[in-house]
Protein backbone atom coordinates (compact mmCIF):
# COMPACT_ATOMS: atom_id res chain seq x y z
CA UNK A 1 0.00 0.00 0.00
CA UNK A 2 0.97 3.45 -1.07
CA UNK A 3 2.71 5.11 1.98
CA UNK A 4 2.45 9.38 2.53
CA UNK A 5 6.11 11.05 2.32
CA UNK A 6 7.02 14.41 4.19
CA UNK A 7 9.92 16.24 2.48
CA UNK A 8 12.68 14.16 4.75
CA UNK A 9 10.56 11.03 4.05
CA UNK A 10 10.99 11.77 0.56
CA UNK A 11 14.70 12.40 0.37
CA UNK A 12 15.23 9.22 2.82
CA UNK A 13 13.67 7.17 0.34
CA UNK A 14 14.97 9.06 -2.15
CA UNK A 15 18.52 7.65 -1.42
CA UNK A 16 17.29 4.20 -0.40
CA UNK A 17 16.06 4.16 -3.91
CA UNK A 18 19.65 5.17 -5.41
CA UNK A 19 21.23 2.73 -3.34
CA UNK A 20 19.03 -0.72 -3.48
CA UNK A 21 19.13 -0.16 -7.27
CA UNK A 22 20.46 -3.44 -8.88
CA UNK A 23 19.72 -2.99 -12.42
CA UNK A 24 17.48 0.06 -13.31
CA UNK A 25 17.39 3.46 -11.96
CA UNK A 26 14.88 6.39 -13.28
CA UNK A 27 15.25 10.07 -11.98
CA UNK A 28 12.86 12.65 -13.36
CA UNK A 29 12.97 15.81 -12.24
CA UNK A 30 12.45 19.29 -13.86
CA UNK A 31 14.90 21.43 -12.04
CA UNK A 32 18.94 19.25 -11.39
CA UNK A 33 20.90 20.04 -8.60
CA UNK A 34 22.01 16.98 -7.01
CA UNK A 35 23.55 17.53 -3.88
CA UNK A 36 26.72 15.66 -2.86
CA UNK A 37 25.30 12.95 -0.97
CA UNK A 38 22.92 11.92 -3.62
CA UNK A 39 26.40 12.47 -6.33
CA UNK A 40 27.80 9.95 -4.54
CA UNK A 41 25.57 7.65 -4.41
CA UNK A 42 24.72 7.92 -7.52
CA UNK A 43 28.45 7.06 -8.72
CA UNK A 44 28.55 3.97 -6.15
CA UNK A 45 25.54 2.76 -8.38
CA UNK A 46 27.27 3.64 -11.55
CA UNK A 47 30.01 0.95 -10.23
CA UNK A 48 27.85 -1.71 -9.72
CA UNK A 49 26.71 -1.07 -13.01
CA UNK A 50 22.61 -0.07 -12.45
CA UNK A 51 21.97 1.41 -16.11
CA UNK A 52 21.10 5.04 -14.77
CA UNK A 53 18.36 7.23 -16.65
CA UNK A 54 18.20 11.41 -15.90
CA UNK A 55 15.34 13.07 -17.14
CA UNK A 56 15.24 16.75 -16.31
CA UNK A 57 13.31 19.74 -18.19
CA UNK A 58 14.74 23.04 -17.43
CA UNK A 59 17.92 24.12 -19.28
CA UNK A 60 19.66 25.88 -16.59
CA UNK A 61 21.37 23.16 -15.83
CA UNK A 62 24.77 24.22 -14.68
CA UNK A 63 28.21 23.08 -16.17
CA UNK A 64 29.78 21.55 -13.31
CA UNK A 65 26.37 19.25 -13.00
CA UNK A 66 26.36 18.40 -16.22
CA UNK A 67 30.35 17.29 -15.97
CA UNK A 68 29.46 15.46 -12.86
CA UNK A 69 26.91 13.33 -14.61
CA UNK A 70 29.01 12.31 -17.64
CA UNK A 71 31.50 11.10 -15.55
CA UNK A 72 28.68 8.41 -14.67
CA UNK A 73 28.94 4.88 -16.30
CA UNK A 74 26.02 3.84 -17.73
CA UNK A 75 24.33 6.82 -17.81
CA UNK A 76 21.96 8.31 -20.07
CA UNK A 77 20.89 12.14 -19.79
CA UNK A 78 17.74 13.14 -21.36
CA UNK A 79 15.85 16.75 -21.94
CA UNK A 80 12.24 17.31 -22.46
CA UNK A 81 11.16 20.98 -22.07
CA UNK A 82 7.27 20.20 -21.13
CA UNK A 83 8.30 18.02 -17.90
CA UNK A 84 6.58 19.09 -14.53
CA UNK A 85 6.86 15.64 -13.39
CA UNK A 86 9.36 14.33 -10.28
CA UNK A 87 9.39 10.61 -9.84
CA UNK A 88 12.29 8.33 -9.21
CA UNK A 89 12.29 4.74 -8.96
CA UNK A 90 14.07 1.23 -9.36
CA UNK A 91 13.36 -2.16 -9.94
CA UNK A 92 11.51 -2.82 -7.25
CA UNK A 93 10.39 0.73 -5.28
CA UNK A 94 9.19 4.45 -6.31
CA UNK A 95 8.53 7.50 -4.88
CA UNK A 96 6.09 10.00 -7.00
CA UNK A 97 6.67 13.65 -5.13
CA UNK A 98 6.32 17.48 -5.54
CA UNK A 99 10.14 17.36 -4.46
CA UNK A 100 12.94 18.28 -7.75
CA UNK A 101 16.12 16.49 -7.54
CA UNK A 102 17.39 20.02 -6.26
CA UNK A 103 18.89 20.70 -3.06
CA UNK A 104 17.56 23.72 -2.10
CA UNK A 105 14.22 21.70 -2.40
CA UNK A 106 16.02 19.40 0.13
CA UNK A 107 16.71 21.77 2.56
CA UNK A 108 14.26 24.56 2.43
CA UNK A 109 11.15 23.67 0.58
CA UNK A 110 7.41 21.48 2.38
CA UNK A 111 7.12 18.85 0.07
CA UNK A 112 4.73 16.09 -0.06
CA UNK A 113 5.30 12.73 -1.44
CA UNK A 114 3.86 9.23 -1.80
CA UNK A 115 5.99 5.46 -1.82
CA UNK A 116 5.68 2.96 -3.79
CA UNK A 117 6.79 -1.00 -3.64
CA UNK A 118 5.95 -2.91 -6.89
CA UNK A 119 5.17 -5.56 -5.13
CA UNK A 120 2.46 -4.42 -3.31
CA UNK A 121 1.31 -1.73 -5.60
CA UNK A 122 2.21 -3.08 -9.36
CA UNK A 123 -0.87 -1.68 -11.44
CA UNK A 124 0.22 1.85 -9.82
CA UNK A 125 3.91 1.11 -10.44
CA UNK A 126 3.71 -0.27 -13.70
CA UNK A 127 1.33 2.63 -14.95
CA UNK A 128 4.06 5.73 -13.48
CA UNK A 129 7.14 3.50 -15.45
CA UNK A 130 4.91 3.15 -18.74
CA UNK A 131 4.31 7.28 -18.38
CA UNK A 132 8.08 8.08 -17.85
CA UNK A 133 9.33 5.49 -20.57
CA UNK A 134 6.70 7.64 -22.79
CA UNK A 135 8.58 10.37 -21.59
CA UNK A 136 11.93 9.26 -22.75
CA UNK A 137 10.87 8.79 -25.32
CA UNK A 138 9.87 11.98 -26.82
CA UNK A 139 12.54 13.53 -24.67
CA UNK A 140 15.89 14.32 -26.40
CA UNK A 141 18.90 12.67 -25.37
CA UNK A 142 21.57 14.25 -23.81
CA UNK A 143 24.94 13.09 -25.79
CA UNK A 144 28.32 13.44 -23.61
CA UNK A 145 31.86 15.18 -25.65
CA UNK A 146 33.94 12.82 -26.87
CA UNK A 147 36.97 13.60 -27.63
CA UNK A 148 39.35 11.61 -29.78
CA UNK A 149 42.90 11.32 -30.05
CA UNK A 150 45.34 9.95 -32.94
CA UNK A 151 47.26 7.07 -31.27
CA UNK A 152 50.13 7.09 -34.09
CA UNK A 153 52.64 4.92 -32.08
CA UNK A 154 49.95 2.19 -31.37
CA UNK A 155 48.50 2.24 -35.13
CA UNK A 156 47.79 -1.19 -36.62
CA UNK A 157 46.09 -2.21 -39.80
CA UNK A 158 42.35 -2.96 -39.55
CA UNK A 159 41.41 -6.78 -39.53
CA UNK A 160 40.71 -8.55 -42.46
CA UNK A 161 36.97 -9.27 -43.21
CA UNK A 162 37.51 -12.62 -42.56
CA UNK A 163 38.84 -11.94 -38.80
CA UNK A 164 36.38 -9.39 -38.22
CA UNK A 165 33.17 -11.26 -39.18
CA UNK A 166 31.83 -12.90 -36.63
CA UNK A 167 32.64 -9.71 -34.31
CA UNK A 168 30.19 -7.69 -33.13
CA UNK A 169 29.05 -4.90 -30.44
CA UNK A 170 26.61 -5.08 -27.80
CA UNK A 171 24.28 -1.99 -28.20
CA UNK A 172 24.04 -0.62 -25.00
CA UNK A 173 27.95 -1.16 -23.56
CA UNK A 174 29.50 -1.59 -26.85
CA UNK A 175 31.56 -4.21 -25.75
CA UNK A 176 32.66 -6.77 -28.00
CA UNK A 177 30.53 -9.41 -28.58
CA UNK A 178 29.82 -12.56 -31.26
CA UNK A 179 27.68 -11.03 -33.99
CA UNK A 180 24.21 -12.01 -33.75
CA UNK A 181 21.29 -9.53 -34.96
CA UNK A 182 18.78 -11.55 -32.88
CA UNK A 183 21.10 -11.37 -29.68
CA UNK A 184 22.85 -7.90 -29.62
CA UNK A 185 23.42 -7.24 -25.70
CA UNK A 186 26.15 -9.07 -23.74
CA UNK A 187 25.24 -10.92 -20.91
CA UNK A 188 24.99 -8.52 -18.56
CA UNK A 189 23.20 -5.73 -20.53
CA UNK A 190 20.77 -8.73 -21.85
CA UNK A 191 19.46 -9.19 -17.89
CA UNK A 192 19.02 -5.30 -17.45
CA UNK A 193 16.98 -5.33 -20.89
CA UNK A 194 14.66 -8.53 -19.94
CA UNK A 195 13.77 -6.88 -17.17
CA UNK A 196 11.50 -4.74 -18.93
CA UNK A 197 11.58 -6.32 -22.29
CA UNK A 198 11.36 -3.28 -23.98
CA UNK A 199 12.10 -3.99 -28.07
CA UNK A 200 12.29 -0.07 -29.07
CA UNK A 201 13.66 1.14 -26.47
CA UNK A 202 16.53 3.36 -27.81
CA UNK A 203 20.30 2.33 -27.04
CA UNK A 204 23.52 3.34 -28.18
CA UNK A 205 25.61 1.74 -30.96
CA UNK A 206 25.31 0.01 -33.99
CA UNK A 207 25.68 -4.10 -33.23
CA UNK A 208 27.61 -4.45 -36.23
CA UNK A 209 29.87 -1.73 -37.02
CA UNK A 210 29.62 -0.45 -33.75
CA UNK A 211 29.09 3.45 -34.45
CA UNK A 212 27.01 5.59 -32.70
CA UNK A 213 23.55 4.89 -33.50
CA UNK A 214 20.19 5.03 -31.91
CA UNK A 215 19.37 0.88 -32.12
CA UNK A 216 16.78 -1.26 -30.62
CA UNK A 217 16.18 -4.83 -29.98
CA UNK A 218 13.77 -4.88 -33.06
CA UNK A 219 16.21 -2.75 -35.12
CA UNK A 220 19.98 -3.22 -33.69
CA UNK A 221 21.90 -1.95 -36.76
CA UNK A 222 22.95 0.99 -38.61
CA UNK A 223 20.93 1.27 -41.96
CA UNK A 224 24.05 0.74 -43.85
CA UNK A 225 25.01 -2.44 -41.83
CA UNK A 226 21.23 -3.42 -42.72
CA UNK A 227 21.36 -2.36 -46.49
CA UNK A 228 24.85 -4.63 -46.83
CA UNK A 229 23.27 -7.81 -44.97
Amino acid sequence: MAKFLTTKGTSHHLEDIIIGATKELFLVSPYLQISKTFLERLKDASQRGVNIKIVYGKNNLKEDQLNNLQTLKNMQLYFFENLHAKCYFNESEMVITSMNMYEFSEQNNREMGIFIERRNDKELYESAVKETMSIIGSADEIKAKKTYVKEVNNYSKPKSKEQNKHKGYCIRCEDEIKCNPEKPYCTDCFSNWNFWENYDYIENVCHKCGKEENTTMSKPECYNCYRYN
